[in-house]
């Protein structure tokens, strides 16, 4: 690997790697940085070509399987990989620096970089969403939801005290079945104690790709910034075919990410053609197979998210934060199928934020018929197309790369 010139400093981009919106967060900070005149490596084992066609170089490195840990996710495995894995991706971690020898480390979704850059004595930056932090303001899972309104207002002072505990048991919970963290951190002597709740945040700073109107935090320290969405701007060429032939209802872009569920896309195909719906397809590369038909469905593995979210009437997604910040950024009104837990939290703060719907899955699949039933209501709702203006307004005033950047030179010196 070509070292930088002996005044350049290098900084190591540290996603974890097989999602891409872990890759494309880093990316935008990146980019940023470079310009700047920074030196930029990436590690990981995925997203190669993504990451290189932006003109960055990209190490390998130990990675867990990703089909074991979203199925540990998806089934509510708190212990969601084992402790011998955490022990691996650390040793990983340190040949990776031998090897790089950066001055600064940014992760995304590495969860050992917070012990490992303190065993190499590196600077250490993350970026992490507010519902993976110790400081949101609510819970991940609700216990309390089911007490009826009438014998608990919301937001009376019991109200607010159930929450408080809400939100300690779920963290002691998760943080009991994956002490590892706590115990290796307490064995090196950190500063920071390291937990399950916080293992994603940064050992000397935490870049928050969020805004408070939408995730709420509760005595966030000096250490945490909130830089707004990082929503990379693809500018790829649009396909052959765009724009899509309409046939005179609402044209939904369907979207999954790369942590959704492939099945998925044919269902909605199916039900599309007995409308007058027009659909734009991203699988991700999830789905095989799947054609395009004239005025009803457009699928590509990959488009430029902004040229189709401009276009559209509805977002249709898995409920992923970026997806859904997105969305927002154009004004659209989002319907989110989500499969894993951090996509229902963010779902429940969409219809909090009374901009769009959630479906469960299993209810989706017990009844697909319900998704015409929610864009139906959706696309009636002048409430709820106005609420989605208004987080487009919130969202204007953020430039997460720029601020991000300044934060990460700053921590860099």
């Amino acid at each position: 690997m070509p070292q930088p010139e002996s005044s350049q400093r290098r900084i190591l981009a540290f996603p974890y790697s097989p999602t891409l919106s872990h890759v494309s967060r880093p990316l935008m900070i990146a980019a940023e940085l470079h310009k700047r005149g920074i030196d930029v490596v990436f590690a990981g084992g995925s997203h190669g070509s993504f990451v290189k066609d932006r003109g960055f170089e990209m190490v390998p490195v130990y990675e867990p399987d990703p089909a074991l840990l979203f199925r540990n996710i998806r089934k509510g495995n708190l212990r969601f990989v084992p402790d011998d894995e955490i022990e691996r991706m650390i040793e990983g971690d340190l040949r990776l620096y031998e090897e790089v020898r950066p001055d600064l480390v940014l992760s995304d979704g590495r969860f050992t970089a917070p012990i490992s850059t303190h065993m190499a004595g590196l600077k250490h930056a993350a970026i992490v969403n507010v519902s993976s932090t110790e400081y949101r303001a609510n819970p991940y899972v609700p216990f309390f939801d089911r007490v009826p309104e009438f014998l608990v207002p919301r937001g009376t002072k019991v109200w607010r005290g159930m929450e408080r505990f809400n939100l300690a048991l779920e963290m002691a919970v998760f943080d009991r079945a994956m002490a590892v963290f706590s115990r290796l951190s307490r064995k090196l002597g950190m500063k920071k104690l390291i937990t399950a709740t916080n293992c994603l945040t940064g050992k000397d700073l935490t870049l928050l790709p969020d805004v408070p109107e939408y995730f709420p935090t509760r005595n966030l320290p000096s250490d945490y910034e909130y830089i707004g969405p990082l929503t990379l701007r693809a500018g790829m060429a649009p396909p052959s075919w765009w724009p899509p032939r309409r046939r005179g209802g609402a044209l939904l872009y369907l979207t999954m990410g790369t942590t959704g569920i492939g099945e998925l896309f044919p269902r909605i195909r199916d039900l599309v053609r007995e409308t007058d719906m027009t659909v734009v397809a991203t699988t991700g590369g999830q789905a095989e197979g799947l054609e395009r038909e004239e005025g009803v469905f457009y699928p590509e593995s990959y488009l430029d998210g902004d040229l189709v979210m401009e276009a559209c009437d509805l977002v249709v997604c898995h409920g992923g934060n970026g997806t859904i910040y997105q969305a927002l950024q154009h004004g659209k009104p989002v319907i989110g199928i989500p499969t894993i837990p951090d996509q229902k939290f963010n779902m429940r703060r969409v219809e909090a934020l009374g901009v769009g719907k959630a479906i469960g899955w299993k209810e989706f699949l017990r009844a697909p018929r319900i998704l015409l039933e929610t864009v139906a209501a959706v696309m009636k709702s002048d409430e709820c197309a106005r609420n989605a203006r208004g987080m487009q307004a919130v969202l204007g005033r953020r430039d997460g790369a720029r601020a991000g950047a300044d934060l990460v030179e700053r921590l860099l010196g």
